[in-house]
């Protein structure tokens, strides 16, 4: 793929990490995970951007951009327990962001990560959510726990949200943000567990 982009557009200004396994692929509880399942997940974040971030790298000019597209609380909670080798994963792409942040400094390659919240797009585009593939009854229930306040802009992301913000770190004027992960989830992030909603609004 790197080297189709080299010979056909000369370079690669922009690289975006998107990628993931279907649910069945990775989604086990610690105590049941096979080892498949957990190099599934593995594989299909932290080495891939690894790869992703080498490769892109070596084409980009002075100024280039690369953007990963993660899940910052999967690998800081443990609650949502068949999420572990996923929430792993993410939790090694957030720490990489980082490293290659600091490796690419120097070249004015920014390098930088995307938490979005729960993301729902049109009904009959699976693509790109994996709340999409949950059973019906599990995504109504994600939805209202949203709208009802979790989330303070009451309602969940969409693909064209996680797009603008990508496109916010790749402008010229973002050129000295690096290593950070930007959360896009109307303001989740910052809810406390500890308290019910309720008290929260209040």
């Amino acid at each position: 793929m790197f080297d189709q982009a080299q010979s056909t557009l000369g370079g690669l200004d922009i690289f975006v990490s998107n990628a993931r396994p279907d649910l069945p692929g990775f989604y086990q509880r610690p105590l049941d995970i096979t080892l498949d399942q957990w190099h599934t997940a593995l594989d299909s974040q932290a080495r891939a951007f690894l790869l992703g971030a080498q490769e892109s790298a070596r084409l980009m000019p002075e100024g280039g951009r690369i953007v990963a597209i993660t899940y910052t609380p999967g690998g800081r909670t443990g609650s949502w327990q068949p999420w572990v080798a996923m929430g792993s994963a993410k939790a090694a792409v957030d720490s990489l962001v980082r490293y290659f942040a600091v490796a690419l400094a120097a070249r004015g390659i920014t390098v930088n990560g995307i938490s979005p919240g729960g993301v729902f797009g049109p009904p009959n585009i699976v693509e790109g959510s994996v709340l999409r593939v949950l059973p019906q009854e599990v995504q109504d229930a994600i939805r209202a726990w949203h709208e009802n306040g979790w989330t303070p802009m009451k309602r969940l992301a969409t693909p064209e949200d996680i797009g603008n913000a990508v496109m916010l770190l790749c402008m010229e004027e973002a050129g000295f943000i690096t290593g950070q992960i930007l959360h896009v989830d109307g303001g989740g992030s910052i809810m406390d567990t500890v308290f019910p909603l309720e008290i929260q609004r209040g």
